[in-house]
């Protein structure tokens, strides 16, 4: 049977506050409107933003000092910026889609690349 020495058990310790453990983790994210409809000529914009919820039961809005990232689907149809603002740029329908990283602590605390499981949440834009 093996014995961890001391410092073992500390650096154990360590790694577990250093990994966020203890802190609530987000398990979902709302994105905010849920659907929208926007020209495209003249380039129309919607501005979404992203709720998570937290195993804590709490909510807030998320940022990109969260880790938080926007994504259309169809880049062809509208593009969206960091700050969560949809350009229309041709007819069609794209899903909005937010992502952050379950454990935020990680990449709030101290900006190291954030490896735990991401949590999404969308929304849909037509543009017209």
């Amino acid at each position: 049977m093996k014995h961890f020495l001391p410092g073992s058990i500390l650096l154990i310790s360590a790694l577990f506050i250093a990994c966020g453990a203890g802190h609530a983790r987000l398990t979902s994210i709302a994105v905010s409107p849920s659907s929208a409809i926007a020209s495209s000529s003249p380039q129309g914009q919607v501005g979404f933003t992203a709720t998570g919820t937290f195993t804590d039961h709490t909510s807030r809005e998320l940022h990109i000092a969260d880790g938080l990232e926007w994504k259309s689907s169809d880049q062809a149809v509208a593009t969206i910026e960091d700050t969560g603002e949809a350009t229309c740029l041709a007819s069609g329908s794209t899903t909005i889609t937010a992502i952050a990283p379950a454990d935020l602590q990680i990449t709030v605390s101290n900006g190291v690349q954030n490896t735990s499981p991401k949590v999404s949440g969308s929304a849909m834009l037509n543009c017209t």
